[in-house]
């Protein structure tokens, strides 16, 4: 567990489902005792206190999924802290035509087609999907889809110079450990992480 701030959200999914328990049990016998005392099955007053039971449970439930599993981390703003590492890329002159690349694409297929990108660093070989990385050949290094994420410039322009245009950017999003962020399981969790690899221009890229 990255934080005991977690332990929150752990106990109010627990209440949910002792909530949902207890509920299905006081519908059942609110039910039986008004066929045993009054010999029906059904009254307006039954019927409005188990809807009133229901709405709750739900808005209940639907906050605490909405919190776990549906949050755009994009819009957490101070919820969450992002850290970014550059590191310089190492030539790879492995290829099966002896050509030198710094990445090498992979196409996957199917409905929804994914690209892999596999680049080396210095003593690492590192493989990101193009869900979440971003290979950029062009004039300025941030292209669209980096541009979604903040970049110090001065790095970008400093590593540009220092290393030719073949580096990597990783910058990872954070969740901090807070009381809010525990109620989804979350505090202390890394939330997303994109990679920004920069190579001179295309020819550096091996397409597999």
């Amino acid at each position: 567990m990255k934080s005991t701030w977690n332990l929150v959200g752990m106990a109010l999914w627990l209440i949910v489902l002792v909530t949902l328990v207890w509920m299905v049990h006081d519908m059942r016998v609110r039910r039986i005792r008004l066929i045993v005392k009054e010999h029906h099955s059904f009254s307006w007053k039954n019927f409005s206190i188990s809807t009133v039971e229901l709405v709750v449970w739900l808005l209940f439930f639907g906050g605490m999924s909405y919190t776990t599993f549906f949050q755009n981390v994009n819009q957490l703003g101070t919820r969450v802290s992002q850290t970014t590492r550059y590191e310089p890329l190492v030539i790879n002159t492995g290829s099966s035509n002896g050509s030198a690349y710094y990445v090498s694409v992979n196409n996957s297929t199917g409905k929804k087609p994914v690209q892999t990108y596999t680049y080396l660093t210095e003593g690492e070989k590192y493989e990101v999907r193009s869900t979440d990385a971003t290979v950029s050949d062009g004039k300025k290094a941030i292209n669209l889809p980096a541009s979604a994420y903040k970049w110090n410039t001065q790095k970008v322009t400093k590593y540009d110079q220092r290393h030719q245009k073949a580096w990597v950017g990783v910058i990872e999003t954070t969740y901090k450990k807070s009381f809010v962020n525990g109620i989804g399981l979350h505090a202390g969790r890394l939330a997303n992480r994109f990679t920004l690899i920069r190579i001179p221009d295309h020819s550096f890229m091996l397409r597999e």
